[in-house]
C-alpha cells in the first residue's frame, strides 16, 4: 500500500525539464535540416522539357509560383499519404495536357512546414492554384482530372 500511494512522487523524479527557449531551437533547426535534405530539380528545366513534375522547395518558391506569369497549379503532397499517390497520377495529365497554359508543380508538406503554415495545409493532397502571386483557388483531398479541368478551364476564361 505505501508504494501505491508514493508511486507519483517516485515518477515525478524521472521528469526532465528543458531550459526556456529549447524547443524553439530545436524546431529551427529541424527545420532547417529537412529543407537541406531536398533536392531540387536542376534549374531551367521545366515540367514541359523533363516529362516531370517540378518538386518546389521554400527557397525557390517565390521565384517558381509568386513571380509566375502563367497560373501555377502547386500541389500540397506528402510521401506517407495514400491519396496523394492517387491523386499523382491526375496531376502527371494535367500536366501534359496543360502543359503551355498551366505550369504544375508540386511541394513536400513535411518538407516545406514553413510553405504548410504559410498557405493553411492542414490535409494533404491540397491543390492550390496561383494567378499573379496570389491564391485563386483550393482544392482540399483528391479530385477527377474532369473536375480539375473543369476548375482551371473556369480560371482560364476569367484571365
Amino acid at each position: 500500500m505505501w508504494l501505491r500511494s508514493h508511486n507519483p512522487l517516485l515518477l515525478s523524479a524521472f521528469r526532465v525539464w528543458l531550459p526556456p527557449g529549447t524547443c524553439d531551437a530545436l524546431k529551427r533547426w529541424m527545420l532547417k535540416k529537412n529543407e537541406k535534405s531536398i533536392t531540387p530539380v536542376t534549374p531551367g528545366l521545366t515540367s514541359e522539357a523533363t516529362g516531370l513534375i517540378r518538386v518546389v522547395t521554400a527557397r525557390d518558391f517565390a521565384a517558381v509560383v509568386l513571380a509566375s506569369k502563367q497560373p501555377v497549379l502547386v500541389e500540397f503532397w506528402t510521401s506517407w499519404s495514400r491519396p496523394c499517390h492517387v491523386l499523382d497520377s491526375v496531376i502527371q495529365e494535367l500536366a501534359g495536357h496543360w502543359g503551355g497554359k498551366v505550369k504544375v508543380v508540386k511541394v513536400n508538406a513535411d518538407d516545406s512546414l514553413d510553405l504548410s503554415l504559410c498557405y493553411d495545409i492542414q490535409s494533404v493532397p491540397t491543390l492550390l492554384c496561383f494567378v499573379a502571386g496570389s491564391p485563386s483557388f483550393r482544392i482540399v483531398g483528391t479530385a477527377t482530372r474532369e473536375a480539375l479541368e473543369a476548375k482551371i478551364k473556369s480560371l482560364l476564361s476569367k484571365l
